[in-house]
């Protein structure tokens, strides 16, 4: 489609930090009652991870409303038909800028139909999906959905991006009410179609304006039930009209094929030929669009790869720290061990000091007993020795005595003879 926006996800500006669209997606994904819970749990979980403009960027996201979260089903489980719907309203824009010309009508009124016949068949799947999500707010969604998916031919192109990738947070609102209302009764623009781009443009810069509900809004917020059997009872209304009016159209339409006159042809042709060029301006567009956003993925990249260089020095320098640390540990508890190692070997050489000082104090004793028993002993043997002197002398005197004896008994002898 030329109206979307293509590239980055969600649409608007390319976001400053990088998060896992995935994981973004499935926070819209999740029951409407789970959303704030996992969109507070994926921003801590970016916070603890160091990336806080990322944690950031994700707290922001808003809750969808009941009406929003069911447009985003829509978006998610019938892809297909929202593509129609959506290229049906760029259709329907298409065709109320060339109301005007010669056979425009009949196109802005086809155009009207087949948008109107394929809301008309989402909004049968969505009352499924809003028991399934809980519905618990005030009136009737149904109205605020409905108005959403009518309101997709004037909507802004951030906004129908949004749709396309199921992330709309808020009802859809149109770029301009009395446009809106002019597609929906199929009634040319009454602005210039050279005014229509740049009102497309500043959609997105519009704020909305408040309105007092019409009756019928305010009877259905009473009665929905009503409401939704008359809604059905309209649509069935419309079909049949809708038919009736194809077969009158088809009808006229021979009619004035036959009829075409060279002119028409000519006015047909330069049609085609503002046709193409507006084709092939929204192909320019296209191909702008997805080289700005290769060029946001290029980026996003890089600063993904800058981030990840980062972490994993922030890793290294922790392991560093840590192994550090652990040195710094083990260093200790040698240490530690060291000194009681220290300790007890000192206390074991202050017993073995005070052994040797005993043991020596020991052997001086015995010194001492040893020198006073060598003197005991050498007294004892010049004690001895003198004895045995004295014992020899009184041996010699003894023996001097008995040859005295013996001379003297000689002598005796000899004077007794």
């Amino acid at each position: 489609m030329a109206s979307r926006t293509k590239g980055t996800r969600g649409g608007g500006p390319p976001p400053a930090a990088v998060v896992d669209e995935d994981e973004v997606d499935d926070l819209y994904k999740k029951p409407l009652g789970d959303f704030t819970r996992a969109r507070d749990d994926l921003a801590k979980r970016l916070r603890q991870a160091g990336d806080k403009a990322a944690a950031e960027r994700v707290k922001a996201l808003r809750r969808p409303t009941a009406a929003a979260w069911t447009l985003n089903q829509l978006a998610r489980r019938y892809p297909q038909r929202m593509e129609a719907l959506l290229d049906a309203g760029e259709r329907l824009r298409e065709a109320q800028r060339g109301a005007l010309a010669p056979g425009g009508a009949q196109e802005l009124r086809e155009a009207s139909q087949s948008h109107r016949a394929i809301v008309n068949e989402l909004l049968r799947a969505a009352p499924a999906l809003f028991a399934e999500g809980g519905y618990s707010e005030k009136g009737n969604p149904m109205d605020r959905l409905r108005d959403s998916l009518l309101a997709t031919p004037t909507a802004s192109a951030s906004d129908l991006e949004l749709l396309a990738r199921g992330r709309v947070s808020g009802e859809i609102e149109p770029g301009d009410l009395s446009d809106m209302l002019g597609l929906l009764r199929g009634r040319p623009s009454e602005r210039p179609a050279e005014a229509d781009d740049e009102a497309t443009a500043d959609r997105g810069r519009k704020t909305k304006k408040a309105e007092a509900p019409p009756p019928k809004r305010r009877e259905a917020r009473e009665a929905p039930e009503k409401q939704r059997r008359a809604a059905e009872e309209r649509d069935r209304k419309e079909q049949r009209s809708a038919k009736e009016r194809e077969q009158e159209d088809q009808r006229r339409a021979k009619e004035r094929k036959k009829q075409r006159s060279a002119k028409e042809r000519e006015h047909e042709a330069q049609r085609s030929a503002k046709e193409r060029e507006k084709q092939r301006s929204a192909k320019e567009r296209e191909q702008k669009a997805q080289r700005a956003a290769e060029e946001r993925e290029r980026k996003a990249r890089s600063e993904a790869g800058e981030r990840e260089k980062k972490a994993q020095l922030a890793a290294e320098r922790r392991a560093r720290k840590e192994r550090l640390a652990a040195e710094q540990r083990e260093q200790k508890a040698q240490l530690a061990a060291a000194e009681r190692e220290r300790d007890q070997a000192s206390r074991e050489a202050g017993r073995a000091a005070r052994e040797a000082d005993r043991l020596t104090k020991e052997a001086a004793r015995m010194s001492r007993a040893a020198e006073k028993a060598e003197e005991a002993a050498r007294a004892a043997r010049k004690r001895a020795d003198e004895a045995e002197r004295k014992a020899a002398e009184a041996q010699q005197k003894a023996a001097d005595s008995a040859g005295r004896l013996e001379a003297a008994e000689d002598t005796l002898d000899g004077l007794g003879r």
